[in-house]
């Protein structure tokens, strides 16, 4: 019995250096999970529409058809970027802040990861060849470091008011 004191002490302190982290891992897994379902969702609901624009006469359309699975991306992060700053917001950081100027803060931060996946999705498919289903897949795991970088350093960095003195680590 003794033991489950010391071992309260341990995790709490555990918790007290790595909370955010661990937070940002239950919520990231949430958003990851919403954001590849809204993608499957999306690529069978346009998928077969888009696809069929490689026909066209016209290259940018032709283009567009061609990679369709790209424009899908693009669409469901649009969608999906609100919903993951506000869960990040609220749970993860525990920002204080507008949660508006957050969202587009948000956007900067993901948009060079959102661009770097598309490429990633682009060379899945067409080198590796790939389904886009998986190629998703493989996007996740580098989009989940940038993003956890992105918004501990910039998105929910809140200034200093003042007054108030920097934690000691930010100073090292």
């Amino acid at each position: 019995m003794a033991r489950f004191p010391i071992a309260g002490r341990r995790l709490g302190g555990i918790y007290d250096r790595h909370g955010e982290k661990f937070r940002f891992l239950l919520v990231g897994f949430g958003n990851t999970t919403l954001g590849y379902g809204i993608f499957l969702v999306l690529l069978t609901a346009l998928g077969p529409r888009l696809h069929a624009l490689e026909s066209s006469p016209l290259p940018l359309i032709s283009l567009i058809g061609r990679d369709y699975y790209v424009l899908v991306q693009w669409i469901g992060w649009v969608v999906c970027v609100p919903l993951s700053t506000l869960t990040m917001k609220y749970f993860a950081f525990r920002s204080r802040g507008h949660w508006l100027h957050q969202i587009g803060r948000a956007y900067f931060v993901y948009i060079p990861a959102q661009g770097l996946s598309s490429l990633l999705l682009w060379l899945t498919v067409q080198v590796a060849h790939m389904s886009p289903q998986i190629g998703q897949l493989v996007t996740i795991v580098f989009a989940a470091v940038f993003s956890y970088l992105g918004h501990k350093y910039f998105t929910f960095k809140t200034p200093l008011t003042v007054g108030e003195v920097a934690p000691e680590e930010t100073i090292r």
